[in-house]
């Protein structure tokens, strides 16, 4: 028996189960070609054949690498136009990052009604949250969100300072967008995916007078940490939102 062969299979089989996948490579090249700018928000890629002649693969491997990039929100297939680099507006605001619905399912956009914006230094949650230093200035924007003429919602923002350098109150008043497309189109920031968690919490007596409700009723603490393309933490949001005339449904995409 020739044990030659037997002798250099197990190396190698075991080299390659260490390799990355093929389309991951191709992915994290895509990702590294959206993070440098060559491909800006809101900028169709190349098509299919040009991608693969530039990274040097199949269709089917391409195709796994850009189909993850769309579901993760990263990419946007638009039918016969082509695929395109996520950007913000307000409706990817709505069916991608906000997620309170009114109880009859319907939903739709809040009126924001900006409330003040001060400097704080980032304490330990803070710092690791965003990846920055214990004691680092960060801004705290604070929001009341409503639906339907009822304020349902008080979003605590923190953002590094060293981001967003000349953030002002006067900014915040006369946007016209969402905030996620102002980091976008004025600090070159752009949100790609968020991760959250939620809490049960009982509304302080400051809390419940700007909700409108009563002190210890129990409120959802959201906890988001937003990221951009290249996986980097640049905004730690808190929202206290009362349910007694909404519904927080992170998996309602679509308008009821």
């Amino acid at each position: 028996m020739d044990t030659s062969q037997a002798s250099i299979a197990p190396s190698r089989i075991g080299h390659d189960w260490h390799q990355p996948a093929l389309y991951i490579r191709v992915r994290a090249q895509i990702l590294e070609t959206i993070r440098s700018g060559q491909w800006p928000p809101g900028e169709a890629i190349p098509p299919e054949k040009k991608l693969c002649e530039m990274f040097g693969v199949s269709i089917g491997t391409l195709r796994k690498a850009v189909d993850e990039l769309t579901s993760s929100g990263v990419l946007i297939r638009r039918q016969g136009k082509g695929t395109f680099v996520a950007s913000h507006s307000q409706d990817r605001y709505l069916f991608f990052f906000f997620h309170l619905l009114g109880q009859d399912g319907h939903k739709e956009y809040p009126a924001v009604e900006f409330q003040k914006i001060g400097t704080v230094k980032a304490d330990a949650y803070a710092a690791q949250a965003l990846e920055v230093s214990v004691g680092e200035p960060l801004w705290h924007v604070s929001n009341r969100l409503s639906l339907r003429g009822e304020v349902v919602s008080l979003d605590e923002i923190y953002l590094p300072k060293a981001l967003f350098p000349d953030i002002s109150d006067a900014r915040l008043k006369v946007r016209q967008t969402t905030l996620y497309q102002m980091y976008q189109d004025e600090f070159g920031q752009t949100v790609m995916r968020a991760a959250e968690r939620v809490q049960a919490v009982l509304a302080t007596a400051a809390q419940a007078k700007r909700l409108n409700i009563t002190a210890g009723m129990p409120l959802l603490k959201i906890i988001r940490i937003a990221y951009t393309v290249d996986d980097r933490p640049i905004e730690l949001r808190y929202s206290f939102v009362q349910t007694q005339s909404c519904e927080y449904r992170p998996d309602a995409y679509v308008r009821a």
